[in-house]
């Protein structure tokens, strides 16, 4: 049975737990954006998913598996090449085929929009990038511990 004094320290723990837990929390990006390619898998845990409300992966080599996807083994003959092209395409369906090519293309746009010179490159809130990490949970920490060094956040205890 759980007493009343037990109860209220309960709470009053709970309350200083939270406080310091809201003030961390102000150190957690908004966004994050993975820029990679299959030669660089960037691990992201899913504990980091409750803390991060979007995390978005983008695959540079997205673009050339569609395209093997549909050219892989076509014949020499270029009337039959067509006819299996556009029949591949429709056992894919061209919503879906649209979607894919949409999806890939997206990563060599961000890579242009935030002029990113290499990756894997990580993007806190759209705005700090972290080059060269394969792992989200050590990325994170190099942002986290920018903008305490940056003066951006403090944590007050």
């Amino acid at each position: 049975m759980i007493t009343v004094a037990r109860l209220v320290i309960f709470v009053s723990f709970m309350g200083l737990a939270c406080t310091g837990v809201q003030a961390a929390s102000s150190l957690w990006p908004d966004s994050v954006i993975v820029i990679t390619s299959d030669q660089y898998l960037v691990s992201t845990p899913d504990t980091l998913k409750s803390y991060i409300p979007q995390i978005t992966l983008l695959n540079l080599d997205s673009i050339s598996q569609v395209e093997s996807r549909l050219s892989q083994g076509l014949p020499v003959n270029e009337k039959l090449a067509m006819a299996e092209f556009h029949r591949r395409v429709e056992d894919i369906g061209k919503a879906r085929l649209e979607s894919e090519l949409r999806s890939a293309y997206k990563a060599v746009g961000a890579a242009m929009a935030y002029s990113l010179d290499r990756y894997p490159a990580i993007i806190f809130d759209e705005k700090v990038v972290v080059y060269g990490l394969t792992d989200l949970s050590q990325a994170l920490e190099k942002y986290r511990q920018w903008r305490l060094d940056s003066g951006e956040e403090t944590i007050h205890e």
